[in-house]
């Protein structure tokens, strides 16, 4: 078999590549390299447009991860547009487009878990299967086994843009889910609106919601046109609709998953698998091993469609196989310019300890939107006002969004509490701070007690564990802060030229990329 490539071409587009002299899969995430949130390849992109950024991702390919242009064939998954014939880039004469929506998310989760065998439930926004899919997976592959009439996805979305505080500064209508599930935490669920919300995310049918709550719903004979603005609920009013959408959520989900075999492992995939709370509450309330991948969202499509047309022999682990630096060839350059010096995890942990924000860069970037170490800013979660400047001077956005903690994995069961604490990785769960703990870590213990957990191994993450290792030496919790490192609006960053422009237009302290600690220019 020679190298495979794959592109998913709608929002969150990604091309993911095999290299099978290495049996070793890898993957962009092309908002990254073009620095532009939720992109997709349209039909507005001009051909030049999309040629250019295939071609900079086949020489990525070659030249960072040594897979020669000379493919089997080039995978085109759908929901996006290509105006330029692929095999202009890619050494190959065969295209195919056999895959869809639902399948191919199944197939990824489901060859990055750790299941001989699983149920996978498939739930976002919509493809060109529907919006809810549930398959089998074992030795035999991903098969479908049921199709839920639902939107999950796009009720939840529309539920956030109800809400002021989520919608009125959103700049993409996908950014609402995220910012609903953050923002839920400070208002109470409203009981008798409940059953009508719960009822909406089976036929989102947005005129019976209104007629059902009696609520003063505005864009009702389209809502989608303008999602960011159907606001009609501020402050605490709207805090009560996001946990009443949140809670109709949660019941929704369990009455689909209480219809299958609970003695099986279970496998979540989906934008929706990006939802925290809801993973969590799977977690304790059901009896059975749990999967969440990292890239569960459209981003993981391409890897998928990978998967569909050569089946893994084994698990896959793709983490941090994601974008490289894009000037990391300059990094000296920028080292002479800024006068950096090499530091140790015990000089970093003693500036955290003072109070310092730190920018972290390492290696090829993590798969999936949620930072996991390689492209991080860190800082002490002890230290009470923390949250706020992160969230006003540094990443610039809402003042209820909340940050992620990570610790040794041996660490977590003594300042977290959940069923169990596997496949906490990636940011997908939200297990409570224990009460104790809960006023010594105020920068990541959400309003509702909870925190988005990430636990580290050092097989994992040597670069986060050692750091743990050298903070836990000088601080009375074992614990620090990680955020993705990015300015809101842009993702995840790629070169080591806005690593350096974050640090000096933002109140960020100090970038350390590859262990060179970059200070701000006077």
């Amino acid at each position: 078999m020679k190298n495979l490539v794959s592109i998913f071409a709608g929002h969150d587009a990604n091309i993911s590549f095999y290299h099978a002299e290495k049996d070793k899969y890898y993957s962009i995430e092309i908002e990254r390299l073009v620095q532009k949130r939720y992109f997709r390849l349209h039909e507005d992109n001009s051909a030049e447009y999309q040629k250019d950024i295939l071609e900079q991702c086949r020489d990525i390919a070659e030249k960072e991860w040594g897979i020669e242009n000379d493919y089997e064939a080039v995978l085109i998954c759908s929901d996006g547009y290509l105006n330029v014939d692929p095999r202009s880039i890619f050494n190959i004469d065969r295209v195919t487009t056999v895959a869809r929506h639902h399948e191919t998310h199944a197939s990824a989760a489901f060859h990055m878990s750790p299941f001989k065998e699983a149920l996978i439930v498939s739930y976002d926004g919509g493809g060109d299967d529907g919006h809810f899919n549930v398959y089998t997976g074992n030795q035999d592959g991903v098969k479908s086994l049921d199709r839920i009439t639902s939107d999950f996805g796009g009720g939840y979305l529309l539920c956030g843009s109800l809400v002021r505080e989520v919608a009125e500064k959103s700049r993409h209508q996908l950014a609402l889910s995220g910012k609903l599930m953050g923002l839920c935490g400070y208002g109470k669920s409203i009981e008798k609106h409940v059953p009508a919300f719960q009822e909406f995310f089976f036929d989102r049918d947005y005129r019976k919601l209104a007629f059902l709550t009696g609520l003063p719903l505005k864009n009702i004979e389209d809502p989608w046109k303008n999602p960011l603005d159907n606001w009609v609920f501020e402050g605490q009013e709207g805090y009560d609709i996001a946990a009443t959408a949140q809670e109709a959520f949660e019941r929704a989900f369990f009455s689909v998953l209480d219809r299958y075999d609970p003695s099986v492992p279970l496998v979540l995939t989906g934008g929706c698998a990006l939802n925290v709370l809801v993973n969590e509450k799977v977690k304790c309330l059901y009896n059975r091993p749990l999967y969440v991948p990292p890239n569960p969202h459209d981003g993981g499509l391409s890897l998928g469609h990978l998967f569909r047309y050569k089946e893994p022999t084994g698990q896959v682990d793709i983490t941090y196989r994601g974008l490289p630096l894009v000037d990391r060839k300059e990094l000296q350059t920028y080292v002479d310019e800024y006068g950096a010096t090499k530091v140790n995890k015990k000089e970093i942990a003693e500036l955290i300890g003072d109070g310092k924000i730190i920018g972290l860069v390492y290696g090829d970037s993590e798969v999936g939107p949620r930072a996991l170490g390689n492209r991080s800013i860190v800082c002490d979660p002890n230290i009470a006002d923390m949250k706020d400047i992160l969230n006003s001077k540094v990443k610039f956005r809402e003042w209820y969004r909340p940050f992620a903690p990570f610790c040794k994995k041996e660490d977590a069961e003594k300042y977290f509490s959940s069923r169990n604490f596997d496949n906490l990785e990636y940011m997908s769960y939200a297990p409570d701070v224990k009460q104790e703990y809960r006023d010594k870590l105020p920068a990541i213990t959400h309003v509702d007690g909870t925190a988005r957990l990430q636990v580290v191994t050092e097989e994992s993450h040597p670069h986060f564990y050692e750091l743990l290792t050298e903070f836990g030496k000088i601080s009375e919790t074992n614990v620090l802060l990680n955020t993705s490192f990015n300015i809101r609006g842009y993702p995840i960053l790629s070169s080591i030229k806005d690593a350096l422009y974050a640090l000096n237009n933002t109140q960020m302290d100090y970038v350390i990329i590859e262990d060179f600690i970059f200070k701000k220019k006077p």
